[in-house]
């Protein structure tokens, strides 16, 4: 089986998680610092990172992707850590899972 890319280019996979996560930590601060604006930012910033889940998470499930378990898992209960170590070791885990199945 060949490897397959993500449907949409890596690049904008990667701008969606890294701006997800900025929006996220800015509302935040925002929230703090007690800004009216603060909800605008939380809520943009977790519809870009549900959208980064739904893109990985097909990923996951259309490629054999080594120990793919364990990644459903770790998307699940640390959404926006375990979509950029996935990001990180995508293309080491699909030559793992080319070779070991």
């Amino acid at each position: 089986m060949k490897e397959q890319d993500f449907r949409i280019s890596i690049k904008t996979v990667w701008v969606l998680a890294i701006g997800s996560l900025l929006l996220i930590g800015f509302g935040a601060l925002a929230k703090l610092q007690q800004w009216d604006s603060s909800q605008v930012f939380l809520t943009i910033g977790l519809m870009l990172l549900f959208t980064t889940w739904i893109i990985i998470m097909s990923d996951l499930l259309r490629n054999r992707i080594y120990d793919k378990t364990f990644w459903v898992v770790m998307l699940i209960l640390m959404p926006a850590v375990a979509a950029f170590f996935y990001m990180i070791q995508r293309d080491k885990l699909l030559r793992l899972g080319q070779k070991f199945s």
